[in-house]
């Protein structure tokens, strides 16, 4: 049964507001960084880059201005503590989703543009691997290179996946390969998943993600002591432009007094919509449950060799107006065993919600009680953790990155950028996405960024739209 017109309409256009003060407590951050509630003794009175968020993207900014300018200033605000949005609260996992998306990114924007984004979100994971290496971060976050086992729960799907691989493949002959078919003996019988259609391998790898982040933020304090200051438990409520100030015009009203600042950079992925109202309905946010469950033993531990996704048709019980969204994503830990399971179940309000200061009770029990058979075990696991955590989503279903125009700022001047709406996938494209967006910024007129997640006019005025986002929850 479809949504509510009326409903879709008033949850993807709604004001996110400013991230919740009390989120649910995420696993990954129970062991607070030093730098968790880092900041000034007061608060910086202007700077050349005011970064608002502090996850993989604005991170990337930070470092790449840095690094690419020898006396730019950085400010990052962070409403909360450090990388403590989707970044500090997501599955772990490092994969691409080319393979599920490529009929329909070459359907909508052909095959060569289909290809970039493939290519790039395919760099981005490299990349990722770099970083860890480069900050010696490897053993921190506890990184594991494994194949992600996708599994297709429906007939549906596995066909429409296996028609995707075949075009993509196709089109880009250097990408065969990239994926290994599986039928739904083989996933029984060699990888003992219980209820599949099919299945599918491919490169991917699982981390702890707030270890990472933090680990090279305190780096770069160290490293650019004079030039990079971060300010967390700092929200920014407004941002106001003055034509006639030429060096620091942006003045960012915050919780600790007001910072002037040359440009304003947007990181703030599912809650971008508070700040920039015109981007309402193009970007909204989505909460997804994550769960920490001990097998006890029950099954082998796997962390070392793979990970997994379970995809499946969307459900809807007209009883409960729970909706099942279509997908679950599964980690391992090798060194306790635990598994680290997310996905969602849950009513349209509950879910299209920028809300992560609570965790649904029968979405944790929903994940907690579909688990175990998927491994062939009858009896539930018990339930180490569990919270939500906002991510950001698009219209089209791309990221946006770029400079942000006057009509969707509402402001003057031409000093604000964006690099937001992951869909999910933030993993396989904040990094690069971060990276092109500081050097634009910078100046440089080539950068290593998908042309469709661009701020293009024909983007704004066909794609990114918020009729868009409507249509597409108002068919689910």
């Amino acid at each position: 049964m479809a949504p509510d017109r009326d409903l879709v309409t008033s949850l993807v256009l709604a004001d996110p507001g400013l991230p919740r003060q009390t989120p649910t407590e995420s696993y990954w951050q129970h062991i607070p960084h030093p730098l968790a509630e880092t900041q000034s003794a007061s608060l910086p009175a202007e700077t050349d880059h005011a970064i608002i968020g502090s996850g993989i993207t604005g991170l990337a900014v930070a470092k790449t201005l840095l690094e690419q300018h020898a006396t730019a200033t950085v400010t990052v605000l962070e409403a909360r503590t450090l990388c403590s949005g989707a970044t500090g609260r997501n599955g772990g996992q490092m994969a691409a989703n080319a393979g599920e998306e490529y009929m329909h990114l070459a359907e909508t924007h052909g095959a060569a543009i289909a290809g970039q984004i493939v290519s790039f979100t395919l760099r981005n994971l490299d990349q990722m691997h770099v970083l860890m290496e480069d900050y010696d971060a490897v053993e921190t976050c506890e990184m594991q290179r494994v194949q992600k086992l996708r599994v297709f729960l429906t007939d549906d799907k596995f066909h429409a996946f296996q028609e995707s691989i075949a075009r993509l493949e196709t089109d880009h002959p250097s990408l065969r390969g990239l994926y290994t078919i599986l039928d739904r003996d083989v996933v029984l019988q060699k990888y003992k998943i219980h209820g599949a259609a099919g299945g599918a391998l491919l490169p991917a790898a699982t981390i702890w993600p707030y270890r990472l982040i933090t680990k090279v933020f305190a780096a770069l304090i160290e490293k650019y002591p004079r030039r990079l200051t971060i300010e967390t438990q700092t929200p920014v409520e407004s941002i106001q432009h003055e034509s006639n100030k030429s060096v620091f015009p942006y003045t960012l009203h915050t919780s600790r007094g007001l910072l002037r600042a040359g440009n304003v950079v947007h990181c703030t992925n599912g809650y971008s919509g508070h700040l920039l109202p015109n981007l309402r309905g193009r970007i909204h946010p989505f909460k997804g449950t994550m769960t920490v469950q001990d097998p006890k033993d029950t099954v082998p531990n796997q962390g070392t060799s793979l990970s997994w996704g379970f995809h499946y048709s969307p459900t809807y019980d007209s009883v409960t107006e729970r909706r099942g969204y279509g997908l679950y994503y599964l980690g391992q830990s090798v060194r306790t065993g635990y598994f680290y399971f997310g996905g969602e179940e849950s009513r349209l309000e509950d879910v299209v919600s920028a809300d992560d200061s609570w965790v649904g009770e029968y979405s944790v029990g929903h994940l907690q009680s579909v688990l175990p058979g998927f491994f062939g075990q009858g009896s539930s696991w018990d339930v180490v953790s569990a919270w939500s955590g906002i991510m950001g989503f698009s219209s089209d279903g791309l990221p946006l990155v770029g400079r942000l125009p006057t009509t969707l700022t509402g402001r003057e001047g031409n000093g604000e950028w964006i690099a937001a709406a992951f869909n999910g996938y933030g993993m396989a494209n904040c990094l690069l996405s971060g990276e092109a967006l500081a050097r634009s910024i910078l100046g440089e007129n080539k950068v290593d960024l998908p042309e469709a997640y661009g701020v293009g006019e024909k983007r704004l005025s066909q794609f990114l739209t918020a009729s868009e986002a409507i249509k597409a929850w108002s068919k689910l």
